[in-house]
Formats: C-alpha cells, structure tokens, sequence
C-alpha cells in the first residue's frame, strides 16, 4: 500500500466502490480513499433499486422486501394506489451494498483506506496525487489517475476547477417502527415544500420515514414523523436522524486533468426521485470503459477524458432535463391543485394506464411523465398543465 497506483477513487460509497470493483476486474492497481471509518456508515439513502439495476451491475446487497406497489397521499388524505403485476423494485440494506462492494474490490486486490479525508488532488507532468489526513497523519498517494466519487459535500471538484453544483435539496431520514406493508409516498406543500416524503418498510417491523425539502431538514422531518405517530404508522417520533444534501443539477465539467467524477458529486440523480444508486452506477460504468481506453492509450490528457462527460450527458441529457421541468411544475402546484390533480387521475384511469403500460421503467421517468401527462390533459383538457411542463426550463 502507498506505492505508485493507477487509479486513486476518492469515496467508497456504491459509486465509488463500484468503480474500484471494475478498475481492479481489468487489472489496475487501485486504492480507494474514504474519511469515514468503515463501509456503509452513516448513510442517508432509503434504497429503493430497481430490478434491472441490480441485475445490471450484479449487486449483491441484502434486499429487505420486493416492491409490486406503492400509495401515493394527496394533501387532504385520499390517495392512488399504483400496482404492477411483477416487481419493478426492491428495498435493499444500503450499507451492506457498500460492504459487499468493498468486499469484492479488495478481492481483486483494491486497496482500501478508511478514516483518511482526502485534503486535496494536484495534477502533475506525469501522475497525479492526492495529500490525505489519516488518522491525524498526511500521506500522500500517487496516481495515473483520480476517480472523485466523493458525494455533493465534497470541494475537491471546484478546488481543481471543475465548477460546483449550487442548486440542491437536503435529505432527511429516521429509521422507524411501522405497521404499514407497502411504500407510501406524500404529497403536500405545507409538510414537504417542492418535494415529498416517503414512509417505506424494510424489514419486520422496520421502516425508513424521510423527506426532501429545500431547507430546515430537522424541522420539516420532526414535523412529518408527528403527522405519521398521529396517524397510528409509528410508534414514536424519538429515533435517530441523518441528513444529506441531494444534486438538482449537474457539475459544468465532470473531467479535468487526469480525473474524472462521477455519482452524486457530477449531479447523476433522479431529479424526480433524488435516487442516485443506479444513475450513478449507470456513469461509472462509462467512465470505467474511458480510463481503460485511456490507459491503453497512455493518455490522460482532458481531451480523451472528456469522451467521458460527453457520453454521459448524451444518455441521461433528455432524462434528466424532463425531470427537473416536472421538478419545477411541481414547485408551483398549491395544495388545492394537487387534491385537483389527484380526483382528475382517479377518474381517468392513471393507476390502471400505470399497471398496463409496457413501457413503464423504474429508473427512466421521462416518458412515463409524458404519457401520465397526455393522460390527464385529456381528462380534464387540462392545457395549463402541458403548457407548462413544455415551457418550464431549470
């Protein structure tokens, strides 16, 4: 360890680890630098993958429970409960995901250091190296190449020039008891502002309650778990909570000079869902295929690895525009407006469209949105609500 390597990834949370895991499948000596003090601690992330994403990436994670359906709550309480015959996801424990990916990057002999905070990343003429605090000590690691997987807290992409993503939500979650057995979702304005909240189960009688919402985490979050203890959903509202901020926007750049970025750091998320497991996991993949091919080449230069960043907005670019104009609607609608839009759906048949669609995705929300949205124009010959989605621009 702490000899000359060929990748340094910086961050072993899923995207992180999991391109240390590829990176050290093709051969490459790799070391992955991380500032918490093992894998899978202190995560705020509930974990909902869909089926093709782990068998995409082969994730071996515990899965608490197999989604088939969810409630969707309007403001006044009636709620749309969507179903689809097999499952489209499932609820997986996220730290041991992480665990399990550390586990099988070491066994292509990754090297691992944790508690070390990585305190800056310095290109040179021919390598490049991170100075990390470990333990109290400074040691500083050497490079062909640096992978950033470090999170949206992370300054090392704006520090190396690479811009900063200033638009983002915070995420807000406790572990909870809970009686319900399939995923809730809610909707309203005056408990989630912009966004909504979630009461999910994961295993037994746990549950994960959370929320996004553009400020005062802890407020908004003591607030919801006190409307769901008043609802009989849980048993007590005192539990442990974690907060993490959540990209609404994409880094300008995601490569430099002998680096790239990608996951939550490079804003590859949901902008519907705030997920970022699978986005993140889909760009790593590509970013993999662009080291090797710059290694083959001896050449890190930010020309070849811009190939990178230019592959990856070409295939999330019009997924993650759509998502951010229905983010953008959505911020506008009142709560009189959302109960409207829900006694709309109810009877215009958007469950039943939703369980029959062959082209409904887990992770690609774009043309679901399209179609729900042509579904309930025509329901309530609503042109505000197309006009706008058209319009909207973030």
């Amino acid at each position: 360890m702490l000899g000359m390597y060929d990748v340094i990834v910086v961050g072993a949370g899923p995207t992180g680890s999991y391109a240390a895991l590829r990176l050290a499948q093709l051969g490459y000596q790799v070391i992955v630098l991380e500032q918490k003090e093992e894998p899978g601690e202190n995560i705020c992330c509930t974990g909902i993958v869909s089926a093709e994403c782990l068998d995409t990436f082969n994730l071996n994670a515990a899965i608490f429970r197999e989604v088939k359906s969810a409630r969707f709550f309007a403001p006044c309480g009636q709620f749309i409960r969507f179903a689809r015959e097999n499952f489209q996801a499932c609820i997986i424990d996220t730290a041991s995901l992480n665990r399990v990916l550390i586990k099988r990057a070491r066994s292509y002999s990754a090297d691992c250091l944790f508690s070390a905070r990585v305190l800056c990343v310095s290109p040179e003429t021919d390598h490049i190296s991170a100075t990390a605090d470990y333990r109290g000590e400074q040691r500083i690691i050497t490079a062909r190449i640096v992978v950033l997987a470090c999170g949206l807290e992370c300054q090392l992409p704006e520090e190396l020039g690479l811009g900063r993503i200033t638009n983002f939500a915070i995420g807000a979650q406790a572990e909870v008891n809970t009686n319900i057995n399939e995923v809730e979702v809610y909707l309203d304005q005056n408990l989630f502002p912009g966004f909504f909240g979630w009461l999910v189960p994961t295993s037994g009688s746990s549950g994960l309650a959370g929320l996004i919402t553009p400020k005062s985490p802890a407020l908004y979050l003591g607030n919801f778990l006190h409307h769901l203890q008043a609802q009989g959903k849980i048993d007590t509202t005192e539990v442990d909570r974690k907060f993490g901020k959540i990209p609404l926007g994409t880094l300008p750049r995601t490569y430099g000079d002998q680096l790239v970025v990608v996951g939550d750091a490079a804003g590859q998320v949901k902008p519907t869902t705030g997920g970022g497991i699978y986005l993140g996991l889909l760009c790593t993949d590509m970013a993999v295929k662009c080291l090797d091919r710059a290694f083959s080449m001896n050449d890190f230069s930010p020309a070849r690895l811009s190939l990178y960043d230019k592959q990856w907005r070409a295939r999330l670019g019009r997924e993650l525009q759509m998502g951010y104009r229905v983010r953008r609607f959505y911020h506008k609608l009142t709560n009189q407006r959302i109960d409207h839009l829900f006694k709309v759906a109810q009877g215009g048949g958007i469950a039943e469209l939703i369980a029959e669609w062959p082209g409904f995705s887990f992770d690609w929300h774009g043309a679901l949105v399209s179609e729900v949205g042509k579904h309930l124009a025509i329901a309530a010959a609503l042109r505000p609500l197309k006009g706008l989605l058209k319009n909207s621009n973030y």
